[in-house]
């Protein structure tokens, strides 16, 4: 199933926000490949949002962390 989802950096302070998106690594007989950064999304302002591509599946995950 996907999943869309949109992330927005509501805080007024001077922190910035960098949201990555991470696809799973492929699964090869007992071990899965280095998991890869498909892009990342820097929400520098109060109110700035990821856009309209930014969904979850099974093999793809959200990072948001601190800048």
């Amino acid at each position: 199933m996907t999943k869309k989802v949109r992330i927005e950096n509501a805080d007024t302070s001077d922190y910035k926000v960098v949201v990555q998106v991470w696809d799973k690594g492929q699964q090869t007989g007992h071990s899965a490949g280095p998991d890869v950064l498909v892009k990342e999304i820097r929400l520098d302002f109060p109110t700035a949002m990821t856009g309209d591509d930014i969904y979850l599946t099974s093999t793809r995950y959200v990072v948001v962390k601190e800048a």
